[in-house]
């Protein structure tokens, strides 16, 4: 066998080794190139393949990735981290079932396979399924109680939950050990703007803003608490911070809009909001309070357009369809006074 893997001169456990050390260097053509080589030697060790999926996955080449994990699991279907990598694609391409199967499939396989269970939990939070990533979450705590990743995400999950209480304890406990975070203390200013309590979320704000100003989501959850507190100069101030650091943040823009509109001010709300349609076409909201704004406006042609285009990207709306009814109204006192 082993005249055979060097008929063409090669080994590939030696071409594998030095795809190994250029992936680790970052030359990942080299490494890919090394990799490949390995494979054509011999196509017959799982690791091989699934090693060259990971370095897809990392240049973001998500469907040749899948097709190398495939290779690797036919090879080797009882691999716990090849089950885990190839759950991670499948995640990233959006199939959550597989995803989750895989996951579950890597822990039957290793039970104590931390990354696998920490994996399955994220997938579950990120479905919705926040009872079983709460428990997933446990019971990885209780045999990783330092892991603060899982307990950052279990305090999102329990918020997820409206069970903000449980949440600011177990935030307040990672600040405790992680002071500097800026992400942390974004999270705690949201679970205490969530319970009413104002002025405590606008310190946690304000010191995760001192710690890292460039953050757009902060100034943007900061600005819907100032909102709360009818501080409305400040909660524009802190939009248009936000978008700023990222004109392309569409939360932001949302927010901006509709705090114009509600503030009576049309003319800039219609303005965000048509900036918010470049940005995202198919955003519900933006098609809403245009057409809200330009049947108030009296600007007919314009709402049927808005009207039009939101149904031809497949929106579905009940305020849509009510301004589908005025216009209608307003076009047959239309025909009525010309009758006339």
């Amino acid at each position: 066998m082993a005249g055979f893997l060097n008929l063409f001169g090669d080994d590939p456990g030696d071409r594998f080794r030095r795809g190994i050390a250029a992936h680790e260097r970052g030359k990942l053509d080299v490494a890919e190139q090394e990799y490949n080589r390995a494979i054509f030697l011999n196509p017959f060790v799982a690791q091989f393949h699934s090693n060259l999926g990971d370095l897809l996955h990392q240049l973001g080449r998500l469907d040749e990735a899948k097709d190398s994990l495939e290779e690797a699991l036919r090879i080797e279907p009882k691999n716990a981290a090849i089950n885990n990598n190839y759950a991670v694609i499948m995640e990233e391409l959006g199939d959550f079932h597989a995803a989750e199967m895989y996951y579950k499939r890597a822990i039957f396989l290793d039970p104590k396979y931390a990354h696998a269970r920490v994996n399955l939990a994220d997938v579950l939070a990120r479905r919705g399924e926040y009872a079983k990533a709460e428990a997933e979450y446990r019971y990885i705590l209780a045999e990783n109680p330092e892991h603060t990743h899982t307990r950052q995400n279990l305090a999102v999950t329990l918020k997820n939950l409206g069970r903000y209480d449980e949440a600011a304890i177990e935030l307040t406990a990672l600040i405790q050990q992680l002071p500097a975070d800026p992400y942390l203390r974004m999270l705690l200013g949201m679970v205490y703007q969530l319970q009413g309590k104002l002025d405590i979320a606008r310190d946690e704000y304000q010191a995760s803003i001192r710690l890292d100003p460039n953050n757009p989501a902060t100034h943007n959850n900061f600005g819907s608490l100032l909102e709360d507190l009818d501080e409305n100069l400040g909660a524009e101030h802190e939009y248009r911070t936000a978008l700023s650091l990222d004109p392309n943040y569409a939360l932001g823009r949302e927010n901006l809009a509709r705090l114009f509109f509600e503030t009576g001010d049309p003319d800039r709300s219609e303005l965000e909001w048509k900036q918010l349609l470049l940005i995202q076409p198919d955003n519900v909201k933006a098609h809403r309070y245009l057409g809200k704004i330009l049947l108030a406006k009296e600007r007919f042609t314009e709402a049927r357009e808005i009207v039009k285009n939101a149904q031809e990207l497949g929106i579905r709306d009940d305020e849509l369809l009510e301004i589908v009814e005025k216009l209608k109204e307003k076009e047959l006192a239309g025909r009525e006074d010309r009758d006339d």
